[in-house]
C-alpha cells in the first residue's frame, strides 16, 4: 500500500544513524559468515574455501538490493520500496565491505597453498575478478559522503553507471564460468538461482527505464538515466 504523499528523501549527500547503522550492521554480518565459515571447517583449506563462497554469497545480497533499489522504487512505489531506495548507498558501501572481507579469504586461500596457485583459481578468475575488485573499491570509496562532496556530479555518475554493469557482468560471467568446474552439491541454488537473479534485476532497470518518467529524490542518480 503506498501512500497518497510520500514524505521527500534524504538528500543523498547526507548519512544519518540509519544508514551508518545499516553499513555497520551488514559489514559485521559479513565478518561473522567467513569467521564461522573458518571456524567449522575441518582443515584450513577447505575452511577458507567455505568462507570464500559464503561471503561471495553476502556480497551478491547486498549488491542486488543496491542495485534494483531504483527500478523497484520507481515500478513499485511503496514503502518499502522507497525504504530501499534511501538505504542504497548503505547496501552498496557494505557490499564492499563484504567485498573486503572476500578479498582476504582469497589472500588466506593463496598462503595456504604457497608457493603454487590455488587449484580452483584460474587465469580466468584473474581476467574477470581483478578489474572488477578494483571498481568496487572506486564505487565504494567515491560513496561515501565526505568523498562524494569532492568529486563533480557527472564524474561521480559516469562511474557508478558503468561501475554497476561492470560488477553485475562479473558476477554472471564467474558463476556461468563456475557452472561444472565447481564442485557444489547443489548447483541450481548455488549457480543457477543466482543467475536468475541476475537476469531478473537486469530486466527491472530496463523496465525501469523505459517507464521515464522525472528523476526520483535521495537516489543519488537519476533513475531515467539509461540503465
Amino acid at each position: 500500500m503506498t501512500d497518497a504523499n510520500p514524505a521527500p528523501l534524504p538528500p543523498a549527500m547526507h548519512a544519518d544513524r540509519g544508514e551508518i547503522a545499516l553499513i555497520v550492521g551488514a559489514t559485521l554480518l559479513g565478518l561473522a559468515v567467513a569467521a564461522g565459515m573458518l571456524a567449522a571447517g575441518e582443515a584450513d583449506r577447505e575452511a577458507t574455501r567455505l568462507a570464500l563462497r559464503a561471503t561471495a554469497r553476502v556480497s551478491f545480497v547486498y549488491f542486488a538490493l543496491a542495485f534494483t533499489a531504483a527500478p523497484l522504487a520507481r515500478l513499485r512505489p511503496a514503502s518499502w520500496s522507497r525504504w530501499l531506495l534511501r538505504r542504497r548507498r548503505a547496501f552498496g558501501v557494505a557490499f564492499g565491505a563484504t567485498m573486503t572481507v572476500h578479498v582476504g579469504c582469497i589472500l588466506r586461500l593463496y598462503a595456504l597453498y604457497a608457493p603454487e596457485r590455488p587449484p580452483m583459481v584460474t587465469a580466468t578468475d584473474f581476467l574477470i575478478g581483478v578489474p572488477g575488485l578494483v571498481l568496487v573499491a572506486c564505487m565504494t570509496v567515491t560513496s561515501l559522503v565526505a568523498v562524494r562532496r569532492r568529486l563533480a556530479d557527472v564524474h561521480w555518475r559516469r562511474l557508478h553507471r558503468v561501475g554497476v554493469w561492470v560488477v553485475w557482468a562479473v558476477f554472471l560471467l564467474c558463476l556461468v564460468d563456475s557452472v561444472g568446474r565447481k564442485e557444489t552439491a547443489h548447483p541450481f541454488l548455488g549457480y543457477w538461482a543466482l543467475v536468475a537473479v541476475l537476469v531478473v534485476a537486469a530486466a527491472l532497470r530496463w523496465a525501469a527505464w523505459r517507464a521515464s518518467g522525472p528523476s526520483l529524490p535521495g537516489s543519488g542518480r537519476a533513475v531515467d538515466d539509461p540503465p
